[in-house]
């Protein structure tokens, strides 16, 4: 194999090449020197943190009053069965004894114009009153009986006594008679066999009165025997006449049927339910409370008052309407607790006369039951609600204006009771505090727990009460200054 050798001039362009290389990359170096020793000296600053946004709620005074929520299904007030009293087949029935329907009872109804007049009651069904009519007839018929023996013993008491009172008389007589007979006999003037006359006379008389006597001394207790008879007998009067009454089935009150159990010809036993009878003009809810609560109301009610409750089909009621709400009183709590679900059952009376729209029994009902008065207890100055999203470890931070720039300072609160997104504060804050709501993380972490040190801070947005209590009114507090209806100044969160 042979080589080309290079030529001269080939030789000499990759000297020229390589020299030209070198001289650039030297003034790239030069340019380098003169640029560096032409930028500034760097100064060092010290670091400087970002200011730090915050949205704020702002600390009004608020008088107000705890509500207390249970459920509880609705019961009528008054509800019967109406059962058979006497036995019998059922003759008649009510041309509309259907349930739903409308029964009235007897009673007196007065008018300020005029006198008063009876009602009549709305009969429901008759048995068959033929049996209890001749029971009536029998009694009465009896009564007449024992009257007529009454009398006729009474009548015969008399005969008796005068007769007793002639026999006396005569027997008085005869023995006259006798001691004159046997005085004229001592006398040897008289007979023995006049005397022995004598004597049985007055025998035979004195064994007659003892007779009328006995018969006058009977007599009395005949007609105590016959009255005590009578009584009986007005007795059995009256229950054939009751149960007589008890085959026209009437209802006991106004009402509404709620169920037939019988029907025409049908023969029934005494004791035998018929219809069920319920009062729709005031019904019942029982009320499951906790212990807590139950002690509020009973305190309430031992003072003589009967807590006002809100009814409603929802839980939300705030988005109802006013006709699927009403009104009712506490009137009465259970004596004891249920040890299951550890509740004490309170009673909540509706009167549907007073609704618009009645409150049917089995409706199954959300009740709000006025609790305790707030900032009417003497030992709480002024009381506080704020968001819970506030506090963090039982402290708020609260943001003041200092040399006209926000800064926020740690501050230790004395918190009571929490209603969902609220907790009531009664130390630690004043009326018009501003309280950080967001970055709380940061602000603990920027000065830990110490009091002294200030953060500044950047209010992005304020809220206050009226905005934060609108979801929670008349579920689980009820404002009482209408501070809620008041318009916000601040912009909305």
């Amino acid at each position: 194999m042979t080589t080309t050798p290079w030529s001269s001039s080939s030789l000499k362009r990759l000297i020229i090449s390589e020299n030209l290389v070198l001289l650039i990359l030297g003034l790239a170096g030069l340019a380098y020197v003169y640029l560096d020793s032409q930028k500034p000296a760097v100064q060092e600053k010290p670091t400087v943190s970002p200011q730090l946004n915050v949205d704020v709620y702002t600390v009004e005074s608020i008088n107000f009053q705890e509500v207390l929520s249970g459920f509880g299904t609705v019961r009528a007030d008054r509800e019967v069965i109406l059962a058979a009293q006497v036995s019998g087949e059922i003759t008649e029935v009510h041309p509309q004894l259907e349930v739903g329907y409308h029964v009235a009872a007897g009673k007196r109804l007065t008018t300020p114009a005029g006198p008063s007049e009876q009602r009549a009651a709305d009969q429901l069904l008759k048995i068959d009153p033929r049996d209890y009519e001749q029971r009536v007839e029998q009694a009465v018929n009896r009564i007449a009986e024992l009257n007529t023996e009454i009398d006729q013993l009474n009548v015969q008491k008399t005969n008796v006594a005068r007769q007793v009172a002639k026999g006396e008389s005569v027997l008085k007589t005869l023995t006259e008679e006798k001691d004159r007979l046997k005085a004229a006999v001592e006398r040897n003037v008289g007979t023995p066999s006049d005397l022995n006359k004598a004597l049985l006379e007055v025998q035979r008389y004195a064994d007659t009165l003892i007779q009328l006597e006995s018969q006058a001394a009977s007599i009395p207790h005949q007609i105590i025997a016959a009255k005590q008879r009578l009584a009986t007998s007005k007795s059995e009067k009256q229950r054939a006449e009751n149960d007589l009454q008890r085959a026209d089935v009437m209802p006991p009150f106004d009402g509404v049927l709620s169920e037939v159990f019988v029907e025409q010809g049908q023969y029934v036993q005494a004791g035998e339910p018929l219809v069920r009878l319920t009062d729709l003009s005031v019904v019942e809810i029982p009320v499951a409370l906790s212990f807590d609560d139950f002690l509020q109301l009973e305190q309430e009610m031992k003072n003589g008052h009967r807590p006002a409750v809100t009814v409603a089909e929802n839980e939300s009621v705030n988005n109802q309407s006013e006709e699927r709400t009403w009104k009712g009183y506490v009137v009465r709590t259970s004596p004891e607790a249920d040890p299951g679900s550890r509740t004490v059952q309170v009673f909540v009376e509706v009167r549907n006369t007073d609704e618009t729209r009645p409150l049917l029994p089995g409706t199954f009902v959300h009740a709000r039951i006025d609790g305790r008065r707030y900032k009417d207890e003497e030992e709480v100055d002024d009381v506080f609600l704020i968001p819970r999203e506030c506090v963090v470890d039982e402290s708020v931070y609260v943001v003041n204006e200092k040399d006209k720039v926000d800064v926020a300072r740690h501050q230790i609160v004395r918190l009571r009771q929490h209603y969902r997104s609220l907790v009531e504060v009664t130390d630690g804050v004043e009326p018009g505090d501003r309280l950080a709501l967001t970055n709380l993380d940061i602000l603990q972490n920027r000065f830990g727990r110490s009091e002294d040190q200030t953060v500044e801070v950047s209010v992005q947005s304020s809220t206050t009460i009226a905005e934060e209590i609108k979801p929670l009114v008349n579920t689980v507090i009820k404002p009482l200054n209408g501070i809620v209806n008041r318009r916000p100044e601040s912009t909305p969160r």
